[in-house]
């Protein structure tokens, strides 16, 4: 009877599996046999299951590896032109759970700190049999025993509105939706106006009204599974957070919002805060600096703007000028013309000079994007000039090189030592 279970058994679905011994699923992605020969001849020699093998493509490797739902991926960087950079971009768009090793020749102690930073691990190429073999197994071990010590945490965003009506919601609700989709990164955009806002809509989530934590929830410990309950689902890689107030003022209500993101940090790609002006706190430069790895500073073509603005700016340069904490602030500066050219009173030469410093992405008037919008389509899904510069403003958050002259940012006016 046991013989003739054997012969039953579905060899192909056995051979679908993918991982090692302790169960624990690994993928490598090869550029060469050599590579690919390698690490196949280890995982035989100290006894595990052999990864699944998908050759080396940058865009495909996301897709890769949550249709395996890996948990440890060998990336092959050995011959790569750039490798932090390369890296840069991979570390953004994988799960913040997924162990990554990356092969590589390059020899620098800086790399390695680099790569760290990224939460990835790093094994200088070339490497013996039983060097990589320890090295899997240290792996392995260390995620057998739970130790997510050095996990990935997600790059917060803050679309910063410098004053409301100006476009900040719209371009919050692009970015998640093309970090989601064309980018394949798992994303959480925060609408941080509890009173009331168009993100909703702007993301196509219907009938969803604005969840209101009670006191316990608010005082109480906040887990991963408590924080996740609060979170709506729009797409499969995409989520939106959304809380209302009760009786608290809205500066206490905004730091129970910050725990809830910290603690959702840890299990996503991205987090996209809509700070646009009409939220009912301060924004202040204090709190830019120390929540956000990046700021997308959105402004109109009006003199008043161009004011407020410069004067954000500056708030900032000093606050990490003053602060005694090792931070840099990355800055995109984005001016968006979404009304008609006579509304508009400054001109991009004008607020280059005020300013000291060139815009990153200009979002051109289109007639049509009220109907676009109202339609339940996305502004950067279409072939318009808008859509062209919402994608461009994505790579840019991403590390892509684009084809904008636009090549000095802010980035050099808030590092800590001005470099």
């Amino acid at each position: 009877m046991i013989f003739d279970e054997l012969l039953k058994k579905d060899v192909s679905k056995e051979a679908e599996t993918l991982g090692s011994n302790t169960g624990i699923k690994t993928v490598q992605f090869y550029r060469t046999d050599v590579t690919r020969t390698l690490i196949e001849e280890t995982f035989t020699f100290i006894g595990e299951t052999l990864p699944a093998a998908e050759k080396y493509v940058f865009k495909e490797v996301p897709s890769s590896i949550e249709t395996l739902k890996a948990q440890v991926a060998f990336i092959d960087l050995i011959d790569a032109d750039n490798i932090l950079n390369e890296c840069r971009q991979l570390s953004e768009r994988l799960p913040a759970s997924l162990s990554v090793i990356i092969l590589g020749s390059v020899d620098s102690i800086s790399v390695v700190r680099e790569l760290k930073a990224f939460g990835f691990y790093y094994l200088l190429w070339p490497v013996t049999k039983i060097e990589l073999g320890e090295f899997i197994e240290g792996v392995l071990e260390q995620i057998e025993s739970a130790n997510f010590k050095n996990r990935r945490l997600a790059k917060r965003i803050g679309v910063v509105g410098t004053r409301g009506g100006i476009g900040a919601t719209m371009i919050a609700a692009e970015l998640g939706w093309l970090l989601s989709h064309e980018k394949r990164a798992s994303c959480i955009v925060v609408d941080n106006n509890y009173l009331s806002s168009n993100l909703d809509i702007f993301l196509g989530v219907k009938n969803r009204e604005k969840r209101r934590l009670n006191a316990t929830e608010i005082t109480g410990n906040m887990d991963d599974s408590a924080a996740r309950s609060l979170l709506t689902r729009v797409s499969p890689r995409l989520d939106y957070l959304s809380l209302g107030l009760n009786n608290e003022s809205s500066s206490d209500f905004h730091e129970t919002n910050d725990v809830i993101v910290s603690v959702l940090k840890r299990d996503t790609n991205f987090i996209v805060d809509d700070l646009s002006a009409s939220v009912s706190f301060d924004i202040k430069a204090k709190m830019l600096v120390k929540q956000l790895d990046l700021a997308v500073i959105v402004m109109e073509p009006t003199i008043a703007c161009l004011r407020e603005t410069s004067a954000l700016l500056q708030s900032i340069k000093k606050h990490i000028e003053e602060s005694e904490q090792r931070k840099t602030l990355r800055i995109l500066l984005v001016l968006n013309k979404h009304r008609a050219s006579r509304f508009q009173s400054v001109t991009e030469a004008e607020i280059t000079k005020y300013l000291s410093t060139n815009i990153d992405v200009v979002l051109p008037y289109e007639i049509s994007a009220e109907e676009v919008l109202v339609s339940g389509n996305k502004l950067s899904s279409g072939k318009t000039k808008l859509g062209s510069q919402l994608r461009s403003l994505c790579s840019l958050i991403v590390g892509e090189q684009t084809s904008s002259p636009r090549a000095k940012s802010l980035l050099s006016l808030f590092s800590k030592n001005g470099a």
